[in-house]
């Protein structure tokens, strides 16, 4: 079973029409224990019909040199019971959650150029990914991407640059249909092809909308990457959800 934990909300900033930006400290003052990449579960104590509590899981984009302090973004859904709640909350404010969990992490052993791809959210975890000290060494040799719809859909595109300056060799925001628009995958494949155009990426990070990301999985695969050098982490649209919520 995991580990209940409580962290404090020391401070909140929106960063975008639909965004905020939460600082969370642990309350017994401890350190996390978190590589770059790596997500927490939220209690966020909103009673879903049938008596469950709503858990979101937000991945830490904060760099993991600060295992004091940590930073998730949440995007305010119109009609996400979670998501308003955590927009509602004030300095001070204690969450219960468990974690960090999960693999999208790098050892900082370079295998080549790097690709990293995120679409819509799955930013965040590309954020905390390159932000890593384990990644430092990598930067040079990564080409990031993210696929989103618009400036205004979560994250800006200036906050995510401002995070990623020295980061990565290249950072470039592709326009991205609707989730859901049937169009959305050949969109995504075709920026894929153009970074395949100009050489074979040793590693590939994927992250996001997973009925964009699996496919592009099998692309890099039918290129020649190696399964076990491209990592996934699916926000949604996925066919094996990534944590018990």
């Amino acid at each position: 079973m995991a580990q209940h934990r409580t962290a404090r909300l020391v401070a909140t900033a929106c960063i975008g029409p639909h965004a905020r930006l939460l600082t969370l400290a642990l309350a017994d003052g401890g350190e996390l224990g978190f590589s770059g990449g790596q997500y927490i579960i939220v209690n966020t104590g909103v009673e879903l019909p049938g008596g469950k509590l709503a858990r979101r899981a937000y991945s830490i984009l904060s760099e993991d040199r600060d295992q004091r302090e940590f930073r998730i973004a949440v995007m305010r859904l119109a009609d996400g019971p979670g998501s308003n709640q955590m927009h509602r909350l004030e300095a001070g404010a204690q969450l219960e959650f468990s974690g960090p969990w999960g693999k999208f992490v790098t050892t900082g052993v370079s295998r080549g150029p790097r690709l990293v791809f995120a679409t819509d959210t799955g930013i965040t975890a590309a954020l905390g990914l390159m932000r890593a000290q384990a990644s430092r060494a990598l930067s040079d040799h990564t080409e990031a991407v993210w696929f989103v719809v618009s400036d205004d859909y979560f994250l800006s595109h200036r906050f995510a640059r401002r995070a990623l300056d020295g980061l990565c060799g290249s950072f470039a925001v592709a326009p991205a249909p609707a989730v859901g628009d049937p169009s959305r995958v050949t969109r995504a494949m075709d920026v894929l092809e153009q970074i395949l155009g100009r050489g074979l990426p040793a590693e590939a990070y994927l992250a996001g909308d997973g009925a964009v990301i699996h496919p592009l999985r099998e692309r890099l695969l039918a290129a020649g990457v190696a399964h076990e050098n491209i990592h996934l982490e699916a926000f949604f649209n996925n066919p094996q959800r990534r944590a018990p919520v």
